[in-house]
């Protein structure tokens, strides 16, 4: 694997690949895991706090994902895994753990991306939507909930999803088959069909 200049490094340059990056990481270069965090931190954070529901809890499993990064470089094999899907399978494994140990995380915040509503009472059905899936969400086993998060809202392939969370592909299929089955069941009053 070249050797990346360091004013690549420095200058943060997109065209360093997270395998360059995490293999620099492993012979000690602190400037390609700040990198790595940076490249990474918002995911990551959007995707605990997805999962666990508490902003303060999101934080905590984030930067723990980035600790076990940066502990065990030398254990990543690019021949297996992307970096990628590498680092969210052990924040998908941290996810999980938290939630075995304590149930009450598991709230499911949603993004404020929609759009504006002029009327007030659109708007309160709207909320009320909002609040029946993040319920609705939060009733899903665990394994479902990562499946669904890393594949629509981290825009991971069923590959990617399957990967970060040790099954197979049909594995994979099968848990979002269920947990769409079940929100479809759960969201049926609000006429919730765009799940496909």
């Amino acid at each position: 694997m070249p050797d990346i200049p360091e004013t690549e490094l420095e200058a943060g340059v997109s065209t360093v690949t997270d395998e360059e990056l995490i293999a620099r990481v492993n012979r000690g270069d602190t400037m390609a895991f700040e990198l790595l965090v940076n490249r990474y931190r918002k995911s990551a954070l959007r995707l605990a706090l997805r999962f666990m529901g508490r902003w303060t809890e999101a934080e905590d499993l984030a930067q723990e994902t980035f600790l076990q990064v940066h502990s065990h470089a030398r254990q990543y094999d690019p021949e297996a895994a992307p970096f990628r899907t590498w680092f969210f399978a052990i924040l998908s494994n941290l996810c999980r753990n938290a939630l075995r140990k304590n149930k009450s995380f598991s709230f499911i915040e949603l993004s404020e991306d929609a759009p504006a509503i002029d009327d007030p009472e659109d708007g309160l059905a709207h909320e009320e939507q909002r609040s029946a899936l993040a319920a609705a969400l939060t009733n899903l086993p665990p394994n479902q909930q990562l499946a669904l998060t890393l594949r629509h809202y981290e825009d991971f392939t069923y590959a990617e999803t399957a990967e970060a969370l040790g099954v197979s592909v049909k594995a994979v299929e099968s848990l979002l088959v269920r947990a769409k089955r079940t929100l479809r069941r759960e969201l049926a009053e609000f006429g919730k069909k765009s799940l496909d």
